[in-house]
């Protein structure tokens, strides 16, 4: 026989406070001390509550869109200046498709900037906690690192991407291991062998080490003589990537949009020479890429910190948990299916090592 569940009736008569002191605590809705905001949710798990999902959810049919039409989810960013992220054109994206969602959901999304002049973490999360804003999406940071002084326990909230160190709120976030297969299965089919890495540190920690980590397990799969050492340096110049293709000689390159810029200047001809694409696609360019689609991480974002604003769950969580997007492949111009795929030999034979250095 299942165990009788306790009722807000009971645990407002055990705790000495009204029905509603119960329901908006564990809401977690404004109006209750933290005080008697952790003295009932205490309560409610010491005696097993938990809302009738038939009522709950005939009352949000009942209430439908009104309930929270018009409600604001904050965007917190962290480049010194409202709007400053728009230059990114992946954090815009991601904010796009984040702000499409909260329109169709029947929320708003509005931008509060933690490092502006005048402003801190702290004073942001007092403005947003006495505007009534529940919910926060928390956009990639302008560097890795961590919000020291935010209120988290009066939020739901998620972070985008892997530069948020701490605290550990959950996390979307296109997967980044994968970034590396996908170009790799496509580069392959294409008949392109030798694929060259080429990549900056904090562009890699920014990811979490995971685009080496990924290059390395499937260089470990493949035959030794094809395996073009990934090169990931703090040296982000011309002259070490010169240095680095040519001693390697890589049939195609994987990099970012700034390399296609220096592979041109020192002669070398895409995709004719060299095919070339990038780990970030960006749909202005005509380059081959990995498309991590951030758009959609944006709208699965504002649907998350929907969901947990539906389930009153605010706080930093116990469990954290990540989720991760699939990325796909985009086909450009700059790389080509070649006829004979290179062996070896023949692309050590067919580089050009008069190809000058250029200056950084």
């Amino acid at each position: 026989m299942d165990t009788p569940k306790a009722s807000l009736h009971e645990l407002a008569e055990i705790l000495g406070v009204s029905k509603m002191s119960v329901s908006r605590a564990l809401k977690g809705a404004r109006g209750v001390s933290e005080k008697t905001r952790a003295e009932v949710r205490a309560l409610a798990t010491k005696m097993g509550y938990a809302p009738d999902p038939a009522i709950s959810a005939a009352m949000s049919r009942m209430r439908g869109r009104k309930a929270h039409e018009n409600e604001t989810i904050a965007w917190l960013s962290s480049h010194g200046a409202p709007g400053a992220w728009k230059s990114n054109f992946m954090i815009s994206d991601i904010y796009l498709g984040a702000a499409e969602q909260a329109t169709r959901m029947g929320y708003r999304l509005e931008e509060f900037c933690i490092n502006e002049k005048g402003m801190s973490a702290k004073r942001v999360g007092h403005i947003l906690y006495n505007r009534g804003i529940r919910g926060v999406v928390v956009a990639p940071l302008r560097e890795k690192g961590e919000i020291v002084g935010f209120p988290w326990q009066h939020f739901a909230s998620v972070c985008c991407g892997y530069s948020l160190l701490a605290p550990r709120l959950h996390r979307i976030s296109a997967d980044q291991f994968q970034v590396i297969q996908v170009a790799w299965e496509n580069l392959v089919h294409k008949g392109y062998r030798r694929i060259g890495l080429f990549a900056s540190q904090a562009d890699n920690a920014r990811v979490n080490n995971l685009w080496l980590g990924s290059c390395l397990g499937w260089q470990h799969q493949h035959p030794d003589d094809f395996v073009v050492p990934p090169m990931v340096t703090d040296d982000w110049t011309p002259a070490r990537f010169m240095e680095w293709f040519q001693t390697h000689q890589p049939d195609v390159v994987l990099s970012f949009p700034e390399v296609h810029g220096w592979m041109k200047s020192a002669g070398i001809r895409i995709p004719e020479d060299c095919g070339f694409a990038v780990l970030n696609y960006d749909h202005s360019r005509t380059l081959a890429g990995v498309d991590h689609r951030v758009k959609e991480l944006g709208g699965a974002a504002l649907s998350f910190v929907a969901g947990e604003l539906a389930a009153n769950h605010f706080g930093l969580p116990e469990l954290r948990k990540s989720i991760t997007g699939d990325c796909i492949w985009r086909f450009e111009p700059s790389v080509r299916r070649r006829k004979t795929p290179l062996t070896p030999r023949k692309a050590a034979a067919t580089g050009n090592p008069s190809l000058p250095i250029p200056k950084p």
